[in-house]
């Protein structure tokens, strides 16, 4: 494709959403349908002049040179869609998405940020939508099409919000949801109906968070008070009052502090796992904000993540929920009271009776108050203690029960004339509330509720299927637990079904497993389920689908920990071989996606707890976690603990005779030694992992060793042959299509080529990939960008723009708890020598301290400008 266009271009992305259900709903008439999605998208892209570059199922990716030409082609797809007679009446909705730029020309395609944008305002549609970016808008004139304002959008993996456009026509749909983005610069839930019975604690609370020097408002009360409901028309309200946002952060499946600082720096996109408090503060350090984090008691460290926040961040307020207070000397507490109940003379005038009616409502159209269930109602409410949650799920079943069968039940269903020993009045209100809606499902309805408490809060219908144990389409048992309001369902990222559960009642779920004697079999299942998923997308991240897999992966960790926890065990209870065996499997496929994904330190943890767990084993999947753990402890710089390790694995796969074993150990063998400052040691096994994988035909474990022997010539002065090893892998990766290893190549070999004496060269290289290496997320990538243009511009003396990437890539390593190796410091030194102290110590060492203080976006800013 060498007459490709270059410049200013618009480029399209699209898929047809929902392709899953589709194919699995028209069975082998499904490729009919795909044959005409693509005839009709070819029609529009070559009547306005597009350059098709790639087709992957029902994907497209293509160019224009005219924004004017991509608008009509798009409209004019959607037209044709619309109209086709898709079979059996199905509705075939492609989503689009339009954005203009100018990528790089690569090879026979295109690549850089713009692409990633591209790709990014294409996900956030829906079937039949089109969106624009607002590069794109500006110079988007069509007839006879407009374009209807969404708002500021943040999206994955790029930093700075996008402001998306719809494209509208008379002929096409209007009416889509919001944009799947992560969120516009308020990413506030939008509730499906108005707050009812908080009028005074609104107003109230608004007026506390405006306050002068108010900057931590708790909101404390019982589970199910509607603690989060509040904050949350609290926040929304004050948007105006805060420029940078308003951000919520959903924190009830958090149990450690550092999740926790992974979790709000995801949510303000700010950073990976490894370094995610840094990231953060430093993002945040001049916004005013509001954050509101929600469900803070079961984390008890969650008060010192609140005070460093305050502290480092001063123009930044934050909401938060908790069932008890921060106790920090900053903080206003709020108690959140349940709603008003009825009184005797006036049943209708409560909060409680409001949200009553309101949820009945929307189940049973019509439902009003008279003479005959009024009291009935009141009594419910009172019964309830007031509490909003407890209230949702009663009325949710006056679709089937009046209220004074309702009544009726909930005196022969909940245990509300006591409180249970031990358990506080709060709790039996609402364990209360979720028994009995427990009790109107059927025995087998109740047998597949509670196998779902052993979810981590949702799961895909595939998992759902796999837990509950269904034989056939799981779709009819998960209709009976979303009529019952156990279960709530939406959409992934692709359009399919999701199912979540609230933990009090997924808690509910496991008492009852517990008392049913099937938790462990739950667990297994669970667990099961997760390690073929696991298996079957962790390959992927060796190929050029990285960022949709590692996407995917992290939209289940929270399954996948919990798969682990159970798998693993506890000191105290440490798991029979069964589980052991999921366990070491997990971390066995989990390994590289921890690595290659930013997510070093969590990795670690569970590869020294698998290790703990199976000590005393020799087995090949303990080994496969020895490795896993061994590389990890390289990346920390405990190259002596990591030899020793890989030498065990060493041993054994040489006893085994598996040879893909032997060149994988070799290889990271001598990368230790290297790093011990055994070059000639190193050589040698690096020399063997390459002639063994030759011999098997490995190219991956080929390419690894031939970039890590070219770091060992470049230790040793001779750039030219790390050039020419480097160049070698490159070829071999872009072969295999693997974008981190391409993304790896390109960094080293923009660092060889320094030294080789090439720096414009080098310059050209790192300036092209850098950022999309970035947009993968692993922070020691990153950071290896950064320290490779502080060589360039140390080489070309621009010594306060080296001065300052050097400062942030020593505070990222830092704060990733990634130390560099000597031998890796040395190569930096050589370069980094010819401008220490320009113009002066002073200048240098202030341009140092200047860089500590950016975030990964500005470094990567710094060295791209």
């Amino acid at each position: 494709m060498t007459d490709l266009p270059t410049g200013t271009l618009t480029l399209l992305f699209s898929d047809i959403e929902g392709s899953t259900s589709l194919l699995s709903r028209l069975g082998d008439r499904y490729g009919d349908v795909l044959s005409a999605q693509r005839a009709i998208m070819r029609t529009a892209i070559t009547e306005h002049d597009g350059h098709e570059m790639g087709t992957e199922g029902d994907s497209f990716f293509v160019v224009f040179e005219s924004v004017a030409d991509a608008v009509n082609a798009a409209y004019q797809a959607q037209r044709g869609l619309n109209a086709y007679p898709w079979p059996d009446g199905t509705q075939v909705g492609v989503r689009m998405g339009l954005h203009t730029g100018e990528p790089h020309r690569h090879e026979d395609g295109y690549v850089g940020m713009d692409v990633h944008r591209a790709a990014r305002v294409a996900a956030c549609a829906h079937g039949g939508q089109v969106l624009l970016s607002a590069a794109t808008h500006t110079f988007a004139i069509a007839e006879p099409v407009d374009f209807l304002d969404l708002g500021w959008h943040r999206l994955k993996d790029i930093p700075e919000p996008e402001h998306l456009y719809q494209l509208i026509a008379q002929d096409l749909p209007r009416e889509f949801p919001p944009p799947k983005s992560l969120g516009s610069r308020a990413t506030l839930p939008i509730p499906s109906t108005p707050i009812v019975g908080r009028e005074e604690e609104l107003a109230e609370l608004q007026s506390l968070i405006t306050a002068e020097d108010v900057r931590l408002v708790t909101l404390s009360g019982p589970g199910g008070c509607g603690k989060t409901r509040l904050a949350i028309a609290a926040a929304a309200a004050l948007e105006q009052e805060f420029p940078d946002g308003v951000y919520f952060v959903g924190l009830e499946e958090v149990r450690s502090l550092d999740v926790m600082w992974t979790t709000i720096a995801e949510v303000l996109g700010a950073g990976s796992e490894g370094s995610a408090r840094a990231s953060l503060l430093n993002q945040m350090a001049n916004r005013s904000a509001l954050l509101l984090l929600d469900n803070l008691e079961q984390l008890p460290g969650a008060a010192d993540v609140v005070a460093d926040l305050l502290a480092a961040v001063p123009k930044t307020a934050v909401l938060a929920t908790s069932r008890r207070p921060l106790h920090l000397s900053e903080e206003y507490d709020h108690p959140v009271p349940p709603l008003s109940l009825p009184a005797a003379e006036n049943e209708a005038d409560s909060g409680a009776v409001r949200l009553f009616l309101q949820r009945a409502q929307m189940v049973r159209p019509g439902f009003a108050l008279t003479d005959d269930n009024r009291a009935a109602v009141a009594e419910i409410c009172r019964r309830l203690d007031g509490l909003p949650l407890a209230i949702e799920l009663a009325a949710a079943r006056v679709n089937l029960l009046s209220p004074r069968a309702l009544l009726a039940r909930l005196d022969a269903s909940l245990e509300l004339p006591g409180i249970r020993p031990g358990r506080p009045a709060r709790q039996q209100t609402l364990r209360a509330t979720i028994a009995w809606s427990y009790g109107l499902l059927s025995l087998e309805q109740q047998g597949v509720f509670r196998q779902l408490g052993v979810l981590a809060a949702s799961c895909d219908l595939a998992a759902f299927g796999t837990v509950v144990g269904a034989q056939g389409d799981p779709l009819e048992l998960l209709a009976h637990l979303v009529d019952a309001s156990l279960v709530q369902v939406d959409e992934d990222p692709d359009g399919e079904p999701r199912v979540h559960i609230l933990q009090t009642i997924a808690a509910f779920a496991r008492e009852r497993l517990v008392e049913a004697e099937e938790l462990d079999a739950a667990r297994a299942r669970h667990a099961q389920h997760y390690l073929t998923a696991i298996a079957e997308l962790s390959p992927l991240l060796h190929s050029s689908r990285f960022l949709i897999i590692r996407d995917r992966i992290e939209l289940e960790l929270d399954n996948l920990r919990a798969a682990l926890d159970w798998a693993l065990g506890t000191a105290a209870d440490l798991p029979p071989s069964d589980r052991l065996g999921i366990g070491l499997r997990l971390c066995q496929e989990l390994s590289w996606f921890w690595y290659a994904c930013g997510y070093h330190a969590e990795g670690r943890r569970w590869l020294s707890r698998a290790v703990e767990a199976a000590k005393g084993e020799q087995s090949s999947a303990l080994m496969t976690t020895l490795h896993a753990l061994g590389v990890v402890l390289q990346q920390h710089g405990e190259n002596v603990q990591s030899r020793d390790l890989l030498l065990r694995c060493l041993d054994f796969w040489r006893r085994k005779g598996d040879p893909n074993k032997i060149a994988l150990e070799l290889n990271s063998l001598a990368c230790a030694q290297r790093a011990l400052g055994e070059p000639e040691s190193a050589r040698g096994l690096f020399d063997e992992s390459i002639t063994i994988a030759r011999t098997i035909g490995d190219d991956a474990r080929q390419a690894a060793a031939l970039s890590n022997l070219a770091l060992l010539e470049l230790d040793e002065n001779h750039p030219d042959r790390a050039v020419v090893l480097l160049r070698q892998t490159l070829t071999i990766d872009q072969r295999l299509g693997d974008t981190w290893g391409v993304a790896h190549d390109h960094n080293n070999l923009g660092a060889a080529m320094v030294r080789a004496g090439q720096i414009t060269e080098a310059h050209d290289i790192l300036r092209e990939h850098a950022a999309s290496a970035v947009a993968l997320g692993d922070m020691e990538l990153s950071i290896n960008y950064l320290e490779a243009f502080s060589l360039i511009f140390a080489e070309s003396g621009d010594a306060p723009r080296a001065a300052r990437l050097l400062g942030a890539s020593k505070a990222l390593r830092e704060s990733a708890e990634l130390p560099m190796a000597a031998p890796d410091e040395a190569i930096l030194e050589l370069s980094i020598s010819k401008a220490r102290g320009l113009p002066d110590a002073s200048t240098w060492a202030a341009n140092v301290a200047a860089g500590s203080e950016f975030s990964l976006d500005d470094a990567l800013a710094d060295a791209l400008r």
